[in-house]
């Protein structure tokens, strides 16, 4: 993402340009986590984010090189991926489930989730990696053999 010129170059501050939103971190979760990857799989998270606010979130992600849009399948949907530098924060964001954990009391996680990162965090952030990396390799595989069906029709 691109710095505008002023801009405090502060760490925290350059984490909190890019995380410092609610939205943002709750899509980075569904996308993660619970493998959400359509626009419309993001409505019906308990937080209810609405369409406007989710697709500029969306965008924002995609600037900032966290999301992939891509278009395939049936009827060319969209749908956004997880990339490298996505993945690259899970480590923060368990923190901050672990945290959320400890200290607010009606905190009520995914309980498949927060069990793998209590128990083996690097294990499950490879485990995340690899499928991303299978799904982006389908979903590579599909493009072109779509692309190769429309051009022959």
């Amino acid at each position: 993402m691109k710095r505008a010129v002023g801009k405090s170059t502060c760490p925290m501050n350059m984490f909190l340009e890019v995380f410092g939103d609610p939205w943002t971190l709750l899509v980075l979760r569904d996308m993660l986590l619970v493998g959400k990857r359509r626009p419309v799989e993001f409505l019906d998270s308990a937080e209810r984010i609405s369409t406007s606010v989710l697709l500029d979130r969306l965008k924002r992600l995609e600037a900032a090189d966290l999301v992939a849009r891509v278009s395939g399948g049936e009827r060319n949907q969209v749908h956004y991926v997880p990339t490298e530098r996505a993945v690259d924060a899970l480590p923060v964001l368990f923190e901050m489930a672990l945290w959320s954990m400890e200290h607010e009391p009606h905190a009520q996680p995914l309980d498949r989730v927060i069990t793998r990162i209590r128990s083996d965090p690097e294990d499950y952030i490879a485990e995340i990696r690899a499928e991303l990396e299978r799904e982006m390799s389908e979903s590579a595989a599909s493009n072109c053999s779509s692309f190769s069906e429309r051009s022959r029709a």
